[in-house]
């Protein structure tokens, strides 16, 4: 009897693609997107997407541009020196402090390095009195800051090791007694090499002191050569509280786009069970047309998704201190928020046309939403995502609402009017309102099935 009842079970789930995908494929495919995004963070070189850093050479000399040419060298970094270029504009200038600051409160790169005019005349001193390199960076992205400071020291033992090497000898000069005539010889031989106008190989070949070939190792045996002053892009003095409400933004956001999609798939099941209790046939026989009766519907919905984000921001902001309550901000929210209902209310409409069933509805909808929103932001920020998932999110649902909500309440402009802070928003609202027509024609398409002939 075990076995029979074994088998039964086996030929109804083998039947079940629906129950198969959620119980083997589902699995697998949360891992995969999971592995790569977390495994890219904690392994070798090779997996760590580079930070997108912006440096401004406001010294420059000599000893700047050696120093910018070694961050552009670090792996951790891409680094940016002007815009891209454009039709208007072929060839743009560099940028300067301003552009850079701009660029990192849009959130167009992770953080921006400033060096300073002076800075190449103070390069090396140890008496903590030189220019102070400043980080301008986004404090929505929490990792950015220390691995800039980080890879700047680093870049400090590699720009100019001959211009390190004369201050040493100077302060040795000044405070230690002064150098032999042999040893300043040996100092003047091997700076060509440190500068990296020669070959070490030559120096080995010319030189019996042996490991002068090494000399060039870049190990890093001091900490803070630079001098680094830290700005965040947006704080003016309230970091801790503009992070807090950036986290905040980014989970109402992404939590709340994703139960919305939950619920309207969910609520676009009522076609399936109408169609099951012969609801649906007898509204069909009467005046009421198809394309009605899923505009009804669409409208309905979309109405209760708009309910269901208002609620969901408005908590944010009077419990978590959510920055809600302003003109360009509210104007922001609003208009995000009727077309991402609009485009929710879609979805759950289009879902429930395409499924057979109450229970085929319930499992379809719960991979597209959870991959949607592991791909998309919802469940992991996208600041620590590999390149390649950033562009994954841009065809996902909830990827184009998330950046909408974060443009709104994180890479606004504050001297924008409420017009401009619209206007930011095209891109988002394009795209979600696009969505929201195909997903009904494709309903209405797909909802010819249950229309009599």
């Amino acid at each position: 009897m075990i076995r029979t009842i074994l088998r039964s079970h086996w030929l109804h789930t083998r039947r079940d693609t629906v129950v198969l995908g959620l119980t083997f494929v589902l699995p697998i495919i949360f891992f995969t997107i999971f592995a790569i995004i977390f495994g890219s963070m904690g392994g070798g070189g090779d997996g760590i997407d580079p930070l997108r850093v912006i440096v401004v050479d406001a010294d420059s000399t000599g000893v700047s541009a050696r120093f910018a040419a070694a961050l552009e060298e670090q792996d951790a970094l891409r680094v940016y020196r002007a815009p891209r270029p454009t039709d208007e504009q072929p060839e743009p200038p560099p940028y300067d402090r301003e552009g850079a600051l701009a660029a990192v409160r849009r959130g167009h790169v992770s953080a921006a390095v400033i060096l300073p005019e002076g800075f190449g005349d103070d390069f090396g001193n140890f008496t903590a009195q030189g220019e102070e390199v400043e980080v301008i960076y986004d404090a929505a992205n929490p990792l950015a800051q220390h691995v800039v400071s980080g890879l700047l020291q680093a870049a400090a033992f590699r720009a100019a090791p001959d211009v390190l090497m004369e201050q040493g000898m100077g302060y040795l000069d000044q405070f230690g007694g002064g150098l032999t005539s042999e040893q300043q010889a040996a100092i003047d031989q091997i700076l060509p090499f440190l500068r990296g106008e020669r070959d070490w190989e030559e120096l080995a070949a010319e030189s019996d002191t042996p490991g002068a070939s090494d000399a060039s190792g870049g190990g890093a045996v001091f900490e803070g050569l630079v001098r680094i002053r830290s700005t965040d892009a947006r704080a003016a003095g309230e970091i801790e509280e503009e992070r807090r409400s950036a986290i905040v933004s980014y989970y109402a956001a992404g939590i709340g786009v994703l139960f919305v999609l939950f619920s309207m798939a969910g609520a676009g099941g009522s076609l399936l069970e109408e169609e099951e209790s012969g609801t649906l046939e007898r509204v069909l026989v009467t005046n009421t047309s198809m394309t009605t009766l899923l505009l009804g519907k669409w409208i309905f919905f979309g109405l209760m998704a708009l309910l269901q984000l208002v609620l969901m921001f408005l908590w944010g902001a009077l419990v978590f201190g959510l920055d809600l309550f302003t003109s360009n901000h509210l104007a922001g929210f609003l208009v995000m928020s009727v077309v991402t209902a609009a485009a929710a209310s879609g979805f759950g409409i289009v879902l429930a046309a395409l499924c057979r069933s109450r229970a085929q509805l319930s499992g379809i909808s719960t991979v597209v939403i959870l991959v949607m929103g592991a791909l998309g932001g919802s469940m992991v920020p996208g600041f620590v995502m590999p390149d390649f998932m950033d562009t994954a999110a841009l065809f996902t649902f909830n990827g184009w609402a998330l950046d909408g909500y974060l443009k709104v309440f994180w890479y606004d402009d504050p001297n924008a009017t409420v017009l401009q802070s619209v206007g930011a928003l095209l891109p988002q609202l394009a795209v979600l309102a696009g969505l929201a027509a195909i997903f009904f024609f494709g309903a209405r398409l797909l909802a010819r099935r249950w229309e009599t002939v």
